[in-house]
């Protein structure tokens, strides 16, 4: 059965690894523009490849051999479709095949940006793909269902902290008391920060944000005074306060001595519910 799809959903590397590692003989032919190509697997390995006009009005060379892999690793994009049971009409290829991957990659990243494959146009077409694909080497699809899992979860944390530092920056330029803040995981781990105070360390920010969290909601317990909502600190120089936003983290905020106690009290609350809702996606 022929494997059909777009290199937009899976990329000509994991189509010549899925090839080469399930040891198939079979041709992968892929039109891009006014190209085609044709590669030929056979033991394991590349054994022919072949570029070629896409019709007679085509005035591009025909090539064949190792440069061919080294052309076609520059498309993004195209129709592929993999027919197995088609012995090469010739051998042009000696080298192994990710060595050839890993030199095509070479090349490439030394004359334009790598082409990208985590860009999906159409998800439906991607699932289809990988269900067919999970047919011919169920290995290979599982490893590349976990790799799509893997960068989506990379694009929502990054996405995400992206989020939680334009909500502290925002916040913190509309408040009139609060003058620093930071969302810290209750490891002391800070996960976002706004803190325009000289010298004072993110991470000492962190640690002491975390102790003071710690503190207080045992405290509470202890004391049999319910959960822990809030703990406010004042110094000669300010007040701390620290607002628990979910299990894992606490938002941290840091104002000035002349601060209104009230309106520190109704944004640190506005602040926390932000914080909470991206943080819960």
């Amino acid at each position: 059965m022929a494997l059909t799809g777009n290199l937009r959903d899976l990329s000509l590397a994991s189509l010549i690894q899925l090839a080469c590692s399930e040891q198939l003989q079979a041709c992968l032919q892929l039109q891009h523009a006014t190209q085609r190509a044709q590669l030929y697997f056979a033991d394991g390995n590349i054994a022919h490849m072949v570029l070629e006009p896409a019709d007679e009005n085509t005035t591009i060379p025909t090539i064949t051999g190792e440069e061919v892999l080294y052309e076609i690793l520059k498309w993004d994009e195209g129709a592929f479709e993999l027919l197995p049971d088609v012995p090469p009409p010739a051998h042009s290829v000696q080298g192994n095949w990710s060595a050839l991957l890993l030199e095509g990659m070479r090349r490439l990243d030394e004359t334009q940006s790598p082409p990208t494959y985590d860009t999906v146009e159409d998800p439906v077409a991607t699932a289809a793909l990988l269900a067919e694909l999970s047919t011919v080497a169920p290995n290979l699809a599982t490893q590349l269902i976990q790799e799509e899992k893997e960068q989506s979860d990379m694009t929502i944390r990054r996405r995400r902290s992206e989020l939680l530092a334009e909500a502290l920056s925002d916040s913190l330029a509309n408040s009139s008391d609060i003058e620093g803040g930071a969302l810290v995981g209750i490891d002391g781990l800070v996960i976002s920060a706004n803190i325009p105070v000289a010298g004072l360390d993110e991470a000492l920010v962190g640690a002491a944000t975390a102790a003071i969290s710690g503190l207080s909601k045992r405290s509470v317990e202890q004391m049999k005074r319910g959960e822990f909502e809030q703990t406010m600190i004042r110094g000669s120089k300010g007040y701390i306060v620290v607002t628990p936003v979910d299990e894992r983290s606490v938002f941290v905020g840091l104002t000035p001595a002349t601060a209104n106690l009230g309106m520190v009290f109704v944004e640190a609350r506005e602040m926390v519910q932000e914080l909470r809702n991206i943080m819960m996606g």
